[in-house]
């Protein structure tokens, strides 16, 4: 069975999100879809998945989806970030913007190279931030880092 709200057209297009999704999230939510899982069919829902930036950095480097990296990210989105002034909108911002970063960066030829570069200046610093307890570092770090990345792709 596949999404109810994918559409092809030419592409990886979600009439749910009303525009395209990128390949990653094709294959892990519409393709063989799974209704509990997927942040664009559960909406504002801020639970497991979407952690796209980071997911895209733990697949090129050959982790799996439960490793440390994005089981801490995760927990510090839902648990912490979700629950400060802005942090749901920002959540949502990153769901909409951190997709086409994916995008543009898979399509390039040293994507492996730039996937690995994020892992190794974002995601490694934003978990240590956070088992240190600095998490409002961890937010600020996390958004120049995206905003960087959106500008740059």
């Amino acid at each position: 069975m596949s999404c109810p709200y994918y559409t092809w057209r030419s592409d990886f297009y979600c009439t749910k999100k009303q525009g395209y999704v990128n390949e990653d999230v094709y294959y892990k939510h519409c393709r063989n879809y799974d209704y509990d899982y997927c942040p664009i069919y559960k909406g504002s829902d801020s639970s497991s998945g979407g952690c796209y930036l980071t997911s895209a950095c733990v697949e090129a480097k050959g982790l799996p989806d439960d490793c440390m990296e994005l089981t801490t990210l995760r927990r510090f989105r839902d648990t912490w970030l979700a629950n400060q002034p802005g942090g749901k909108e920002e959540i949502q911002l990153y769901y909409q913007v951190a997709p086409a970063i994916v995008t543009a960066i898979q399509a390039k030829k040293n994507a492996k190279e730039i996937f690995d570069d994020i892992y190794r200046s974002l995601i490694l610093p934003c978990v240590t931030l956070i088992q240190e307890g600095k998490m409002d570092e961890t937010w600020k770090l996390y958004r120049e880092t995206t905003e960087k990345l959106q500008a740059q792709y």
